[in-house]
């Protein structure tokens, strides 16, 4: 399985068609979203009206209708098996700062089951000092699960917060392990 980052420029950013749809999963509701490009959000969906609402001020010049598209297929896939095939590659088409990209592509790097720290991904990104921007920078990741925020853990082994909260990362955890 392999996910590749394409930047989202301004100038796309403005002028976006947004297909998305609610899914079951298990590990719970998403939303996922996607542009002609790739997915540029992954949402948890307990509440559809919430999870719209996230999206709608995410992308707010942006036309959204409800449409299923391949890249929400391929991430389903993912989801529901924990794999893709080899050959397969997620797009994940994002908008965010040099510094953001930079992140969540270092966080594409932490295999599947294992857990990583803030410590280590500020080394990862050869900005050891920069923990409290590269924690800002996983909180901010539009892809949920799909970019592996989840896996990212405290120096001391604590879990450490979660955009959606902290049972949901325990959740993620649990189905990662379980996956081996």
């Amino acid at each position: 399985m392999r996910f590749r980052i394409e930047r989202m420029t301004d100038v796309e950013y403005r002028n976006l068609n947004i297909d998305y749809g609610f899914y079951s999963t298990p590990v719970g509701e998403i939303l996922v979203a996607s542009t002609y490009r790739g997915i540029c959000c992954i949402e948890f969906a307990d509440d559809h009206d919430e999870a719209l609402q996230l999206l709608c001020k995410r992308f707010t010049k942006s036309s959204l209708q409800m449409h299923r598209t391949e890249y929400h297929d391929m991430a389903l896939l993912f989801l529901n098996n924990g794999e893709l095939k080899s050959s397969d590659e997620i797009v994940l088409h994002l908008y965010g700062t040099n510094f953001q990209i930079k992140v969540w592509r270092a966080l594409l790097d932490i295999p599947f089951g294992e857990t990583s720290t803030y410590r280590d991904m500020a080394k990862a990104i050869n900005n050891p000092q920069a923990l409290r921007a590269v924690g800002t920078a996983i909180g901010r990741n539009p892809v949920a699960i799909l970019i592996p925020c989840h896996r990212v853990l405290r120096s001391d082994g604590g879990i450490g917060g979660y955009y959606w909260g902290i049972e949901k990362k325990k959740i993620l955890l649990e189905w990662e392990r379980n996956k081996f």
